[in-house]
C-alpha cells in the first residue's frame, strides 16, 4: 500500500504522468523517515527541511500537517503491517507536470511509500569519490529527487568492494557521503563539516550535535581536508535510518571502534525507541 495526496492505494494502481517533471526530471523533494514499532520518529525536523526546500524552490500552495502527516504515516504503516521492528518512510513532493522555465506550476502533489529496513552491515568499508561536490549548487543540502550522483557513488563504491563513498568539495574540503553525514572523532573531540561545506543538513547530523552540547562533548563544525581525515582517530557516518554507522576501513587504514562513538549510539538507539520525537 501506498499514500498518495491523502488517499491509500495498492502500489499497481499508482499513476504517474508521463508529463509529470519529477519523473521526466527529478523534480522533486523528499525525505527519508525511521519509524520504530509503527511510531515516525523525528519527523517535525524533516518536515521543517522539506518547507525551507519548497521556500527555495518558490512552491506555494502545499500544505504540510505535522499531526496530519503523523497520522497518515501510522495508518501507512499499520496497512503494510509494519507496527513492529524498523521500517523506513519516504514522503515526497513532487512539482508536477508544466513549463520546463516555471519550477512552480501550482500542479505540486505528494506520495508516501513504507517499507521494512534491511538489515545493514554493523560497520562501513569507505572509499574516496573520484569527483567533486560542487559546494555552490542551487540544490545543496537539499534531498532533491534527481539523486543519480548519489547512486551511481553507491554502485561504484559496491563495484569496487565497498559500502559507501566519500565526497570532498571542488574546494577540497570534506563534504559528505553519498547516503549520509561525516564524523571525525580526535583527541575526544568530534569533528564534522560545516554546512557551507554544501552537505546536507541531516537529522540525524544535528541530533548528534545536540547529544554532544548536553553531554559535554567537545564538538566543531569547521572546514576540513583530508590531512584531518588522516589524523582523525575514527570516522562514523549518520544518516536517519541507520543512526550512527562506524567506519572499519578507509584507504586502507583499519579503525578500531571508538568508546566515544558507542556511547554516541546508544543515545541515539535510546532517543529512536523512546517516546520523544
Amino acid at each position: 500500500m501506498i499514500w498518495c495526496d491523502g488517499i491509500f492505494l495498492e502500489e499497481r494502481d499508482f499513476c504517474v504522468s508521463p508529463f509529470d517533471r519529477s519523473l521526466c526530471h527529478g523534480l522533486s523533494l523528499f525525505e527519508t523517515i525511521l519509524a520504530v514499532k509503527g511510531k515516525p520518529r523525528m519527523l517535525r525536523p524533516h518536515l521543517d527541511r522539506l518547507r525551507l526546500g519548497l521556500e527555495r524552490f518558490g512552491i506555494t500552495g502545499v500544505e504540510l500537517s505535522d499531526s496530519g502527516l503523523e497520522s497518515a504515516m501510522v495508518s501507512l504503516l499499520e496497512k503494510n503491517g509494519l507496527m513492529e521492528g524498523m521500517a523506513r518512510i519516504r514522503f515526497a513532493v513532487g512539482f508536477g507536470a508544466g513549463p520546463i522555465n516555471r519550477i512552480d506550476s501550482g500542479e505540486a502533489w505528494a506520495w508516501m511509500t513504507a517499507v521494512r529496513v534491511e538489515e545493514t552491515p554493523k560497520s562501513i568499508r569507505m572509499t574516496s569519490a573520484p569527483w567533486r561536490q560542487n559546494r555552490e549548487s542551487v540544490t545543496r543540502g537539499l534531498k532533491v529527487g534527481n539523486y543519480a550522483e548519489h547512486l551511481i557513488a553507491m554502485d561504484m563504491a559496491r563495484r569496487e568492494g565497498f559500502d559507501e563513498m566519500l565526497f570532498y568539495n571542488t574546494a577540497n574540503e570534506l563534504c559528505e557521503t553519498a547516503m549520509a553525514n561525516v564524523f571525525l572523532i580526535r583527541g575526544g573531540s568530534l569533528l564534522t563539516p560545516a554546512l557551507d561545506s554544501g552537505c546536507l543538513n541531516g537529522v540525524t547530523r544535528r541530533l548528534v550535535i545536540e547529544i554532544a552540547a548536553e553531554r559535554g562533548i567537545p564538538c566543531r563544525q569547521k572546514p576540513m581536508g583530508k590531512g584531518d581525515v588522516k589524523k582523525a582517530d575514527g570516522v562514523f557516518l549518520t544518516s536517519s535510518v541507520r543512526g550512527p554507522a562506524w567506519v572499519s576501513e578507509f584507504e586502507g587504514r583499519s579503525y578500531e571502534v571508538h568508546p566515544l562513538f558507542t556511547a554516541i549510539q546508544e543515545i541515539w538507539m535510546e532517543r529512536m525507541s523512546g517516546d520523544s520525537q
